[in-house]
């Protein structure tokens, strides 16, 4: 019997070689993916949002990267058991990303439609006509005008909005069963980011596949997301159904994230912005990572790491006093 979840991940940490010596960049990361479902990992500059994600992929170069310990499972399949060559033959077709900036998963020398049909007869057995002909519909089926023509356009003729259409249609060219997007909408103007939104949710569900959307926009969360894992210095501190999140939040640094949300009609209220910054790799605290900037904080806290604890429904919350900050 096929397994609900398509991609189950366990105790993965990962490190860089700092100094001759690795240094986790995020730590005992646990959590699954279901099919069909859209899961939003969100979380400041530096959490491990897209190291986690590239781990996933194995994009990270080894060195300096290394895994230390932990299980990716893709289907049932551990990935980090595969040799690259295996590896390969999944990456782009069973599991796909998209990245925040176009122009860096695009090649400047080729047509948009060579670098698509490429990624098709790579993983499908098409002759070229064939894989020409899945390229035009994937262009369509993103929603780019006069697709014959822009098969023909090189990667700088096109906007950004574009650019970034071209890589999704390359990304769903083999029907992937889940599609990792990291920031797709960064580097667009807000009228494009709503577009290119709105053109992935649409995309999930005409094809049903699974997505892993990382961003750092709680608002892009709450319009496109069914699950949320919240990470704050390489570690998961916050995991719930997106409802749940938003009117039962349980930890301090999501409660600092939702606070810093800008709200319609406040022109008068300067936004609120959580105090300090994330912590360098290489100086985290002791006890629990945010204890240096929660304002909830406690000895115990600054002293030892909080377990992530299974609160009910689902909702897990790394943090020891979140029992006396959401009943006090």
């Amino acid at each position: 019997m096929e397994s609900d979840k398509v991609l189950e991940i366990e105790n993965l940490s990962t490190a860089f070689q700092i100094g001759g010596k690795p240094v986790a960049v995020t730590k005992d990361i646990s959590f699954d993916i279901r099919r069909g479902e859209i899961l939003g990992i969100v979380g400041e500059s530096g959490s491990g949002k897209s190291v986690t994600a590239k781990t996933v992929m194995r994009l990270l170069p080894t060195p300096p990267s290394s895994v230390l310990s932990g299980t990716i499972a893709l289907n049932g399949v551990e990935l980090l058991k595969l040799s690259e060559r295996e590896m390969e033959k999944i990456r782009g077709n069973k599991v796909a990303m998209i990245f925040q900036e176009p122009m860096t998963a695009l090649n400047p020398v080729y047509t948009c439609g060579d670098q698509i049909v490429e990624v098709v007869r790579k993983h499908q057995k098409l002759n070229k006509k064939a894989a020409r002909e899945v390229a035009l519909e994937m262009l369509k089926l993103v929603g780019i005008p006069m697709p014959e023509q822009r098969m023909k356009a090189y990667p700088h003729e096109l906007s950004g909005g574009m650019r970034q259409r071209v890589v999704i249609a390359m990304a769903l060219s083999c029907k992937p069963e889940l599609l990792i997007a990291d920031e797709p909408t960064t580097a667009l103007d807000p009228t494009i980011q709503e577009q290119i939104l709105e053109l992935i949710r649409d995309l999930h569900d005409k094809t049903g596949m699974s997505v892993m959307y990382i961003t750092h926009d709680l608002g892009v969360i709450a319009q496109t997301c069914t699950r949320v894992v919240v990470m704050y210095a390489g570690m998961i501190q916050e995991i719930a159904e997106v409802h749940e999140l938003f009117h039962a939040t349980k930890h301090p640094y999501t409660m600092g994230l939702m606070k810093a949300m800008p709200k319609l009609g406040d022109k008068k209220e300067r936004l609120y912005d959580i105090k300090g910054i994330v912590p360098h790799i290489t100086q985290m605290p002791d006890g629990c990572r945010f204890a240096p900037r929660c304002p909830y904080a406690s000895p115990r806290c600054h002293k030892e790491c909080p377990s992530l604890t299974d609160t009910g429904n689902g909702h897990m919350v790394r943090c020891h006093r979140y029992l006396e900050i959401t009943e006090g």
